[in-house]
């Protein structure tokens, strides 16, 4: 059989009556009335009749103006009458009132069209919008008291779906978005997926109802660093698709709240570096103290010795030597007197050994030293290694001596007069030690004295600098000794002053 192209399929259109007609418009679900061109009711239906509670008999030969109510503005009214008698269609609301005189709105929509005998007339399909509007309008109140009370909250508020679209937020988000030039929502995630592997916020919600985390923001900008503490909330929510009509599925949206602690962390930061300042304050003096009475001891004692030496040949070769007495006695005193001094030596606080990041030590003694950095003009570069492994060590006695070299670095800078003022501290490792290198601008150290300066007393400084003249090397090597590492001194080919390096053992814990 040939098959025809482009044919249309001939359709039986079957014959409807007028009869037919009145029975679906008098059985319609909305309102709907036919007027005569000056407004009054020719025709109305069932469901016309259940809204405005008349009766078809009350209705039919009156005006329609019977159901206006005095709350609708005259300018709607003029803008009706003036669009269906040009013979526009028109659609608006107004203000009815039921027989009982209750008001209700109708959402109206008039056109014109002629009967058979040609005369104008029109129709109208209307509905009682009346429960809508209310659901609506209750709708927004609520939502503008909602609105109101986040943006009355001292945190940041989000919703949040499971794409990490923001539904909704207050005013504190907006603002933290502006204040860290990125979503917080992002941020959040790009904390998650470095430090748990999680794609996607509710991964790590998980099951749970609820769960915290806390981000650091590292910035260069003014505000420095940021701490942010998180709470996050699942919440069930409805599929509102067509789709999921006959089969409603749940969904799950987290609301998300933000709290700044950045101005608590630093305040409990600058405590800690205020602590650490003192106490490297406390056990520079002490060590001093120590240093300076126990090389005091060593350079009497050689004298002393000499004494003692003579008088016991004096006594062997003329012990009728009238001054005998007063010598012997002169040795009793200086010995009490040495033992005194013995006594006098303060103790240092006993500090247990315990894992320590060098990375830290470095951020603490450049922190507690910036006020003797920002006096001297010296710029800081920090260049250290991402991630070091801990070592054993005593972390205030490291402040001290790195503290100690920092500042003879600003004092040999300060001294050197060069344009360029610059301190260098790099940090670095190897298969069996950690590095850590300080390198300044200043006039560097001759070799002929790189041997003495750790030795007490001894200083390259001018006789009219005031200070603890030949201690803070000796502080170093001490500190060192007991971390089991060594110090070499050498010239920086970068900044053309003193480079030292610091050499640490791993340890393996």
């Amino acid at each position: 059989m040939e098959q025809r192209d482009n044919v249309v399929p001939q359709i039986d259109t079957p014959a409807f009556g007028l009869d037919a007609y009145a029975q679906i418009l008098q059985n319609a679900p909305v309102a709907i009335s036919i007027t005569d061109n000056r407004g009054n009711l020719l025709l109305v239906n069932d469901t016309f009749l259940e809204v405005t509670g008349y009766s078809r008999e009350e209705l039919l030969g009156n005006n329609c103006s019977m159901l206006s109510y005095k709350a609708t503005p005259r300018s709607v009214y003029e803008s009706l009458w003036g669009a269906i008698t040009r013979g526009d269609h028109w659609q608006g609301q107004l203000i009815n009132k039921r027989k009982n005189g209750q008001p209700y709105i109708a959402e109206i929509s008039i056109s014109a069209f002629k009967d058979n005998s040609g005369k104008h007339c029109y129709y109208s399909i209307h509905k009682d919008i009346t429960d809508s509007h209310k659901l609506q309008t209750h709708q927004k109140n609520q939502y503008t008291m909602f609105q109101a009370v986040l943006n009355s909250a001292p945190i940041a508020i989000a919703l949040i779906d499971n794409n990490h679209n923001v539904l909704f937020s207050n005013r504190r988000f907006e603002h933290l978005s502006d204040s860290i030039q990125m979503s917080p929502i992002e941020l959040l995630a790009q904390g998650l997926r470095q430090e748990y592997g999680h794609e996607a916020i509710e991964h790590f919600v998980g099951n749970r109802q609820n769960r915290y985390k806390g981000v650091h923001m590292e910035e260069r900008g003014p505000l420095g660093e940021r701490w942010f503490d998180y709470a996050l909330a699942k919440i069930p929510v409805t599929d509102t698709t067509a789709e999921a009509y006959f089969h409603p599925a749940d969904e799950f949206y987290t609301v998300v709240a933000i709290a700044d602690r950045t101005k608590e962390k630093l305040l409990v930061e600058e405590r800690r570096i205020n602590a650490v300042k003192l106490m490297a304050s406390d056990n520079k003096y002490v060590h001093a103290m120590q240093e300076a009475l126990m090389a005091t001891l060593h350079q009497l004692q050689g004298p002393f010795n000499m004494l003692e030496s003579a008088v016991k040949i004096l006594k062997k070769t003329n012990h009728a030597c009238p001054g005998l007495n007063a010598m012997d006695e002169a040795m009793i005193n200086a010995v009490s007197a040495m033992n005194e001094i013995k006594q006098a030596i303060p103790e240092r606080a006993n500090e247990a050994f315990q894992p320590v990041n060098l990375n830290q030590v470095i951020r603490d003694v450049t922190a507690i030293s910036t006020d003797e950095m920002l006096l001297s003009c010296t710029h800081l570069e920090l260049q250290l290694q991402a991630v070091l492994p801990s070592i054993s060590g005593m972390p205030h006695r490291l402040v001290l001596a790195l503290k100690q070299l920092i500042d003879n670095a600003i004092d040999a800078i300060q001294s050197s007069k060069a344009a360029e003022r610059t301190l260098l501290i790099t940090t670095s490792e190897d298969d069996s030690d950690i590095c850590i290198v300080v390198e300044d601008s200043g006039c560097g150290v001759p070799e002929n004295d790189r041997l003495k300066i750790f030795q007490p007393f001894y200083s390259t400084k001018p006789r009219h600098i005031s200070g603890c003249r030949g201690i803070g090397l000796s502080i170093v090597q001490q500190v060192l000794n007991e971390h089991s590492a060594t110090i070499s001194i050498g010239d920086s080919a970068r900044l053309g002053g003193a480079s030292i390096r610091l050499t640490f053992p791993k340890h393996t814990w």
